[in-house]
């Protein structure tokens, strides 16, 4: 059954399909479906879960050992099968339909992928696993649509906003989801149970549109180090905190070398990107970075964001700024500028 995202929680709730697949490119609303019905699920004693990154080289016999298998710790389990495409070689077409056939009662099989092409809707390996459960099609969500959305995603969190106020978080967000979802975040934090005004948004919710830190890390990763240095001379002048700005750089080097490991062992690097929840707007500058960048470059860039933490709380004698500047300069795969 082809359900809409707004319809999954009535229909799990109602009665839990042995089989459901959630599809689409929009990652926080894909990871935020399959977070439903997760839980949905543990609170129906699937408290077990097998996850399975189904790659070029993913052996589909894996999947159905799986639904066979007895589970260890629990009486069901949940069988978190990730695929890094939608278009599935003969083997997945034929394991998929194989396990619709007999899905067995103490099993889950969550599905993720990406968008599903509408000529697979009609495959008979596809329809298969539609008459076993529901296939879920998240879409994105359009200029248009951003404002209602932000809107109700604020009084699902207890905020009460004018258009205004809506408004302008659409404006800084510019479409991220995943930063509208912070800034409501932060906003039920800092506002309160006060109603929600322009002046209030303002203050609280960042510049996402033009200078925050998660611009500087995409600008460096994408080795954009011209704008990298532009994002950060702004930061540091409207004071923003330095310790914050490392956090996140040194968050997204420890990721790369995360990823590259991974890639060694044999990994495909697109679904290491995927593993690490990689936003789809994301996987061409976070691709070019691996590429850019060996194991050596990127632990050489945590030595330095380790004497930026010392000299920020005083022990080694350096500029902060400066050394944050050879971090981004780094990461961007540009030479160093003199910091004297």
């Amino acid at each position: 059954m082809l359900i809409k995202p707004e319809q999954l929680p009535s229909k799990l709730q109602a009665n839990l399909p042995p089989v459901i697949w959630i599809s689409g490119d929009e990652t926080l609303l894909v990871q935020e479906a399959c977070d439903l019905v997760r839980k949905i699920a543990r609170d129906q004693s699937f408290t077990e879960r097998e996850v399975y990154d189904a790659g070029k080289q993913f052996d589909w016999n894996i999947l159905l050992q799986a639904a066979n298998s007895l589970s260890l710790f629990s009486e069901s389990k949940i069988i978190d099968l990730r695929l890094h495409s939608p278009k599935l070689d003969n083997d997945g077409k034929s394991a998929l339909q194989q396990y619709a056939a007999d899905p067995g009662e103490d099993n889950l099989l969550l599905i993720t992928s990406g968008k599903i092409e509408k000529a697979t809707l009609t495959t008979k390996w596809f329809k298969a696993i539609e008459s076993q459960g529901v296939v879920v099609q998240v879409w994105p969500i359009n200029s248009q649509q951003l404002p209602n959305w932000v809107g109700q995603r604020l009084k699902k969190t207890g905020l009460n906003a004018d258009q205004d106020a809506v408004n302008i978080i659409c404006a800084r967000v510019e479409g991220n989801l995943l930063a509208a979802a912070q800034e409501i975040d932060k906003l039920a934090i800092l506002a309160g149970d006060r109603d929600l005004t322009p002046e209030i948004v303002s203050r609280v919710v960042a510049d996402n549109a033009r200078f925050n830190v998660f611009a500087l890390t995409d600008a460096s990763l994408a080795g954009q180090s011209a704008k990298a240095l532009s994002i950060l001379n702004h930061l540091r002048l409207e004071g923003d905190d330095p310790l914050k700005i490392l956090f996140f750089l040194t968050r997204e080097i420890r990721t790369l070398l995360r990823m590259q490991d991974s890639i060694r062992r044999g990994q495909n690097i697109n679904g290491v990107m995927q593993s690490e929840r990689v936003w789809q707007n994301r996987t061409a500058i976070v691709g070019h970075a691996l590429r850019s960048h060996s194991k050596d470059s990127l632990e050489a860039l945590l030595v330095k964001a380790r004497r930026v933490d010392q000299s920020i709380k005083g022990i080694l004698k350096l500029k902060p700024w400066d050394e944050i500047t050879d971090i981004v300069l780094g990461l961007a795969c540009t030479p160093a500028l003199a910091s004297a």
